[in-house]
């Protein structure tokens, strides 16, 4: 499989590409038409170099899993996942809009009555969340995506953790630098105020 998918390739028989949105540290976001639902899907494709990889395929499912029970208006909903071409995927919600992280970048800083707003978002996906047993521990501008009225919506649960149960070895440091708790920049277990600090 190459790095980057042709216009036009059908995904799992379903998801016909339209164009590529983005890409992260583990996958490649890509514009979707879902044939059997007829509606727009963000298709997210795990990168080959991490695909025979068990704790990047791990963290990729988990992703799928801990998203796909939560329904709620300010989280992105995960619609279905699988396997093409050697690689996994996850086909999402698209959101029509951009993430907070670009709005920041070409705007500025936000008035403070819109960044309220926006925290309320957050805060209000995350309780959801929580009260689900699931700690996002990634939360960053990059993670939220704000459409053209200003709804925020959650998204890339790639590392959260779902009650006791933690992938991830005891010690080890996983999320960004620049949002990390204190005790999850130090490899301690993080639950829920973890998520706060990093929305503070």
């Amino acid at each position: 499989m190459t790095e980057r998918l042709d216009t036009e390739t059908v995904v799992d028989g379903r998801y016909r590409v339209l164009h590529r949105v983005g890409s992260g540290g583990m996958a490649t976001v890509y514009l979707a038409h879902d044939l059997r639902h007829d509606r727009k899907v963000a298709l997210k494709l795990l990168h080959r170099r991490f695909a025979e990889d068990e704790e990047f395929v791990e963290r990729f499912r988990r992703e799928a899993s801990s998203a796909a029970g939560l329904q709620h208006q300010h989280v992105v909903s995960v619609y279905d996942r699988g396997e093409f071409d050697g690689t996994y995927y996850i086909a999402m919600e698209y959101v029509e809009g951009r993430t907070l992280k670009d709005l920041i970048v070409t705007r500025g800083p936000s008035p403070i009555g819109i960044a309220i707003d926006y925290t309320r978002q957050v805060l209000q996906a995350l309780r959801f969340a929580h009260r689900a047993g699931i700690v996002h521990r990634d939360i960053k501008p990059h993670n939220v995506i704000v459409d053209d009225e200003g709804r925020a919506k959650v998204t890339d649960f790639g590392i959260a953790r779902a009650g006791a149960s933690d992938m991830t070895e005891t010690g080890s440091i996983m999320g960004t630098a620049q949002y990390l708790s204190p005790e999850q920049a130090q490899g301690h277990p993080v639950d829920a105020r973890s998520d706060l600090y990093s929305i503070g």
